[in-house]
């Protein structure tokens, strides 16, 4: 099996919410990814951060 690069993008479809798309090979090596697109998607509007982990291989 190949690992993929890990990759997070961060949209915000409504003003309340943010959404962190995950896609490839998420390892415990991950966390200074997954906390830097944590910060992008918080704010003091938003309300919910939902994980999308379709992409995760």
């Amino acid at each position: 099996m190949s690992q993929s690069a890990l990759t997070m993008d961060v949209r915000q479809p409504h003003e309340h919410a943010s959404i962190i798309d995950i896609s490839g090979d998420i390892t415990a090596a991950s966390e200074d990814e997954l906390m830097e697109a944590y910060n992008k998607a918080s704010s003091d509007r938003i309300r919910a951060i939902i994980l999308n982990f379709d992409g995760l291989e």
